[in-house]
């Protein structure tokens, strides 16, 4: 299954994700007249899924339809940016409000011949925060 935000998928071949670790909030502080140090501690915040793979077009009768249809898929990606969803794994466990950071190419565009037609494919990197 591949990675999903809002019910789009991040990649359409080959998606692996990385998982940070959850970062733990203190905060230190010290008092007047009184020795030492204070810790608070509060729950842990999210962690950070980087997600790779190759997003791709739909197959067409020319590389530029192609490169074009890609183009969009991408741009649509884009304005998922800064948005909070839910985020589906590729082992399906759903994570809800979750924020989009980011949405990257990672290689340049390659055209290649599908079926009858053409297919544009690009490797893809994008950056989800979970909440625990």
């Amino acid at each position: 299954m591949n990675p999903t935000f809002d019910n789009v998928a991040l990649t359409d071949y080959a998606a692996t994700e990385d998982f940070g670790s959850l970062v733990t909030r203190t905060t230190r502080e010290t008092l007047p007249d009184v020795q030492g140090e204070f810790f608070q501690v509060a729950p842990a915040s999210g962690r950070t899924i980087v997600i790779r793979g190759v997003l791709a077009s739909t197959t067409q009768v020319s590389a530029d339809l192609a490169g074009a249809d890609l183009k969009a898929r991408i741009r649509a990606h884009d304005d998922l940016v800064g948005s909070v969803a839910a985020y589906q794994g590729a082992d399906s466990v759903l994570y809800s409000e979750s924020l989009l950071l980011s949405y990257d190419q990672a290689g340049p565009m390659e055209i290649s011949p599908q079926g009858a037609g053409l297919q544009a494919v690009m490797r893809v990197e994008a950056r989800v925060l979970t909440q625990p």
